[in-house]
This record gives C-alpha cells, sequence and structure tokens, in this order.
C-alpha cells in the first residue's frame, strides 16, 4: 500500500554458535514472546552460517524484554542489538536469506 509504512520489531543477533541454527534461535527466543520471523545469513560458498542473523517479534515490549537480559546459547554469550526496518527498506532482509 502506497504511503503506509509498519514497524517490524527486529533485533540482530551476533556471535550465534555454529551449532544454533533457524530453529533453535526460533524456540529460545519464543520464551519471550511470539517470534514471528528468524533469519539467519549464510555464506553461499560453505553452506555455514555467518554467526549472525535477525528475530523478528509480533510485539514491541517482547522486543524490549529480551533486549533488557543478556543471553548466551551454548555457551556463547549472544549479542544482540536493535535492526532498524520499515516496508521502505530496500532489501526487506532479503540479503540474509
Amino acid at each position: 500500500m502506497a504511503g503506509s509504512s509498519f514497524v517490524r520489531y527486529m533485533i540482530h543477533v551476533a556471535n550465534i554458535p555454529w551449532t544454533v541454527g533457524r530453529h533453535e534461535l526460533a524456540l529460545y527466543f519464543s520464551q519471550f514472546g511470539c517470534v514471528q520471523d528468524v533469519i539467519v545469513a549464510f555464506d553461499k560458498k560453505t553452506g555455514l552460517h555467518k554467526n549472525h542473523g535477525h528475530v523478528v517479534f509480533l510485539k514491541k515490549q517482547d522486543m524490549d524484554e529480551v533486549l533488557d537480559r543478556k543471553h548466551s546459547l551454548e555457551g556463547k554469550d549472544l549479542i544482540l542489538s536493535i535492526k532498524k526496518y520499515s516496508d521502505n527498506d530496500s532489501n526487506n532482509g532479503s540479503a540474509l536469506n
């Protein structure tokens, strides 16, 4: 719809252990609220993920709760930050697919 925009409550997750994938991230972060999507960046040459990705929440309060805590998976501390996004972004997150 032209002229309208929406905000996605998206966080960038870095330092993801190589043994953790999209499903495990979704399962972990769903304990804090409704997870709409998880995107993990992959290296096209190696097929391995690049140790970072994004998690999209349905509600801002769920995202804020996640950002207020420290998180670790499989012994590695995750590094979280807010990912600014609107439907007007040119890549719509597709660069991570």
